[in-house]
């Protein structure tokens, strides 16, 4: 072969590459030499069955495209994701810095291996390749939430009978007349009273009393003895309630009869069923969809609490989910905004959601940050349904912001022009004021309208930063405003004044440090992730963090986070105030440890941002 003939011959095959990675989504978006690039960067990989591709919590390299083969990626509770020949993944572990799942090969897999710097590249010159992964990172999202909200479901019709409140057994003799019987369900709040005639026990329900009286024409004074049914449908209390559902469709009844043991314990009811599925984030997610007015939504606001507890019982993180309720706080933000707020008022605008609920972090509802941005002039008349929309959602459950910092205040619905005047000002002027407005805008994400309002203002806030790096350092002074509750020898430093006496600020000794001091290293490296841990890994993925410490930043913000939301829970039960103190006297023996640990590491981030801003010499 002549030296003419094997140039010919490679490119033949570089063409050949460049139209095969072509037919894959999506590197059809790519130019020519866009793609060409692409092509030549490729690497080989073949995996064996069962090997593992990408380990999770560790960085990824580079974008992997199936070739031959099959893919599973999965999370602590099983299957999130299958990929066949032709898909393409995980472009969300290049953007966060690592893998929040494990990817395995379940047969003979070969892929092709796009390097991170690459894949990095194209997406900041080309547009529409770029757009593709961000409409990919939500959708993914969506994905598990979807898949978490179907697991939900599954795990309810998978609990026992006897892991929650049966109704009492309540015996009444069979002489009891029916008179007797229905005022006896109405002081007891049920629909049933179990008769006993004999050896022989049956049930007589609400339903009876108005069927047989109404239908028979029965008097008041006749005995349910010979009324009630004595067929009697039971189930053991360690039975799934996917059975109790069976067994009332079966029988077309509405209650069951427990037994433990052969004994009666009590009677489980529809009505329970139907409770205890109403308060499942699928269920409540389908209520949104369908509310037709605010008053429709008022329902939303008493179920996600009491979901949020029966995922912290059930043991799910808080981050994981804080994951759910975002997504049903702004499904109903986004339906409450469409319902109240006219569409020629909406048109050109943006509702946005700010501080926690914008980080995604945000669990048992505290306040309303949120704001609108217009394209131009707020439109005349446009303040009234946003104070609606204000008031609506307090009567949901949220309670207004002590700062104001809501739509219904004027200073919150703006043109785009006002806000981005605003940031600069925000920035140089460096007051405390200015920096947390700064500070909650920065976390801010987009619920409905033109979301690209948002970004253009985000856009605008990391050029300002980085003309005035100076200015970054009094931003992130404020991780010094409070100190870690952690005195010698590592020994917990509780509250010596009343009314906290006794007691730690979890939020201001460990959670705002982690935020903040998160928030404006993330300002200063331009990452446009709000989440507090997406932001962690990304930091780990340029390199600012070593893995070690980013996994233990993660780990300690997770603990924090799941004593607030527990004492949270608490006031909740309670009906008090929820706050953010906790008794270390309270925790176990291991919780103390772990709580020691977290600020620890609280305070190795501190001392590491002190150096980063040289926070010695601002004041």
């Amino acid at each position: 072969m002549t030296m003419g003939e094997a140039t010919l011959t490679e490119e033949t095959a570089a063409r050949g590459d460049d139209e095969r990675l072509k037919a894959v989504m999506p590197f059809d978006r790519l130019s020519a030499d866009e793609l060409r690039e692409a092509a030549r960067a490729l690497e080989p990989a073949t995996y064996n069955a069962g090997e593992t591709i990408l380990p999770r919590m560790r960085p990824a390299s580079h974008l992997h495209i199936v070739r031959e083969g099959t893919v599973e990626e999965l999370d602590a509770g099983g299957v999130v994701a299958r990929y066949q020949p032709g898909s393409v993944f995980d472009y969300r572990a290049l953007a966060q810095g690592r893998a929040e799942h494990v990817f395995i090969a379940r047969t003979k897999t070969v892929c092709e291996l796009l390097p991170a710097p690459v894949v990095i590249a194209l997406t900041r010159r080309n547009a529409e390749f770029l757009a593709y992964w961000q409409a990919e990172l939500e959708r993914r999202a969506d994905a598990l939430i979807t898949i978490q909200q179907q697991r939900e479901a599954a795990s309810f019709l998978l609990g026992r009978l006897g892991d929650g409140e049966l109704h009492p057994a309540q015996f009444v003799p069979a002489s009891t007349t029916l008179q007797e019987a229905v005022s006896l369900m109405n002081q007891r709040a049920t629909s049933f009273v179990l008769v006993e005639a004999g050896d022989r026990v049956g049930i007589f329900t609400g339903r009876d009393a108005r069927e047989k009286s109404l239908l028979m024409g029965l008097d008041g004074s006749t005995p349910i003895g010979d009324l009630a049914s004595f067929d009697l449908v039971t189930l053991d209390k360690d039975d799934f309630l996917f059975n109790a559902l069976v067994m009332m469709t079966q029988h077309a009844i509405r209650h069951i009869v427990v037994t433990d043991g052969g004994a009666i314990v009590g009677v489980f009811e529809q009505s329970d069923l139907l409770r205890f599925f109403s308060d499942s984030s699928f269920a409540i997610a389908n209520h949104i969809e369908r509310a037709r007015t605010p008053a429709d939504l008022e329902e939303t606001g008493r179920s996600i609490p009491r979901l949020i507890e029966t995922l912290h019982n059930r043991g799910v993180k808080p981050r994981y989910i804080a994951r759910v309720v975002t997504n049903l706080n702004r499904k109903t933000f986004r339906r409450l905004f469409e319902q109240i707020v006219p569409a020629e008022m909406r048109a050109g605008a943006c509702l946005i959601v700010m501080g926690s609920e914008g980080r995604a972090e945000q669990l048992l509802p505290t306040d309303q940050d949120n704001a609108v941005i217009f394209e131009t002039t707020p439109p005349t008349g446009v303040n009234e349904p946003l104070q609606a929309f204000s008031a609506s959602l307090s009567k949901l459950g949220y309670p207004p912001c002590p700062g104001n910092i809501m739509v219904s205040n004027p200073a919150w619905a703006r043109a785009f022009a006002d806000f981005r005047r605003d940031v600069g000002h925000w920035l140089y002027d460096g007051k405390m004021e200015g920096f947390l407005n700064l500070a909650i805008l920065f976390d801010a994400a987009p619920v409905a309208g033109d979301e690209t309002l948002l970004q253009r203002l985000k856009e605008h806030l990391f050029d300002l930063a980085r003309q005035e790096q100076g200015a970054l350092g009094f931003f992130a002074r404020a991780v010094l405003n409070f100190p870690t509750p952690l005195g010698f020898l590592g020994r917990l430093v509780s509250e010596s004044g009343e009314p906290h006496k006794g007691l730690i600020d979890v939020k201001k000794g460990g959670l705002f440090p982690v935020v903040h001091g998160i928030r404006s290293l993330a300002l200063e490296r331009r990452i446009t992730d709000t989440n507090t841990i997406a932001r962690i890994q990304a930091l780990s993925a340029t390199g600012h963090f070593t893995d070690t410490f980013a996994a233990d930043l993660i780990e300690a913000f997770d603990f924090m986070s799941m004593l607030r939301l527990r004492r949270q829970l608490e006031a909740w039960r309670s009906g008090a105030a929820a706050d953010n103190f906790i008794d270390p006297r309270r925790l176990s023996k291991l919780d103390r440890g772990l709580l020691r640990d977290s600020f620890r590491v609280v305070n190795e981030l501190k001392s590491s941002l002190s150096y980063h801003f040289r926070l010695g010499y601002v004041s």
